[in-house]
């Protein structure tokens, strides 16, 4: 007969959701190897150094959970770490003192900036077919991050005066509408077509990645390779490097919303387009146009 003693406990529920949390901060490190084309097990303390300082967005007790998955991961597989190491304990400290500082307001795409990125992605690739359409997909529709990665192609209908995005969320679906323009290098149903003239699919993630060879592939960009995108299209802008590095997959949906109360659109309206229920939600926006 089994003992009481000889029954394990059931893990605490804090258990569970710390186990939960180093799976998910795991997996976002690899992730990010992927897109550097970086080892993450076994991983130098440069790499995960680098990884660190790109986590510009979390707070310190996230950066260093991060860390310490990334450790117990190195452990469970002997492999050797050491998170005294100088280059890693430098990497901490310094984003632990970038977020005792104020907070300076985001960089936001401007009309002007989208302009100038969309120009850069004319020479017909793949690749600059797919970021046309990503970048005025995203602007046009204020599109979150995760909205503009989780956009799947059927969700695109297109129609006599407008592109209507289905945005998907715990099963509904809010229909958002992009007006054509006259312009066809900054009309989201030209981009959309030739978009698809080279990605060949009818279903499945709207946009993909493409490997170095220019082949479109089927998996679906993450949020930090949309990021990645913004950054390299801006530099190719010529936007000034030190402003172009602090865009992030956010900077297309700051950059409408700021754009349109700067037009004096209507609140109603501006909450309904961006999917906002309390209208509060757009005062941080507000706030932004204080620092033009």
């Amino acid at each position: 007969m089994t003992g009481a003693s000889d029954v394990a406990a059931p893990p605490a529920r804090e258990a569970v959701a710390t186990l939960r949390a180093y799976r998910a901060d795991w997996v976002h490190f690899t992730n990010w190897c992927g897109v550097h084309a970086v080892s993450p097990i076994p991983a130098t303390a440069q790499v995960v150094a680098t990884y660190l300082r790109s986590l510009t967005e979390f707070a310190p007790a996230t950066i260093r959970r991060r860390l310490a998955a990334i450790g117990k991961m190195h452990r469970f597989n002997g492999m050797p770490w050491n998170v005294t190491d100088p280059v890693l304990r430098a990497a901490v400290a310094d984003m632990t003192e970038r977020a005792s500082r104020p907070a300076a307001p985001p960089t936001v795409v401007t009309p002007d900036m989208l302009r100038a990125m969309v120009e850069c992605c004319t020479d017909g690739s793949p690749r600059g077919l797919r970021d046309r359409c990503l970048l005025l997909f995203g602007f046009a529709g204020a599109l979150r991050r995760s909205e503009l990665v989780g956009l799947q192609v059927e969700d695109v209908r297109v129609e006599r005066t407008q592109v209507v995005l289905d945005i998907r969320e715990e099963g509904a679906a809010q229909s958002v509408g992009l007006p054509l323009s006259s312009d066809s290098a900054m009309c989201p149903a030209a981009a959309f077509a030739a978009w698809q003239q080279v990605a060949h699919r009818q279903t499945g993630p709207l946009f993909r990645a493409i490997s170095k060879g220019e082949r479109v592939g089927g998996r679906a960009l993450t949020p930090y390779a949309v990021t990645r995108i913004l950054q390299r299209r801006a530099l190719m802008a010529e936007v000034p490097p030190d402003i172009a590095a602090t865009l992030s997959a956010h900077a297309l949906r700051s950059g409408y919303i700021v754009a349109a109360l700067r037009q004096g659109m209507e609140t109603e309206a501006l909450c309904q387009h961006t999917r906002y229920r309390d209208p509060r939600a757009l005062r941080p926006y507000e706030r932004l146009l204080a620092h033009d």
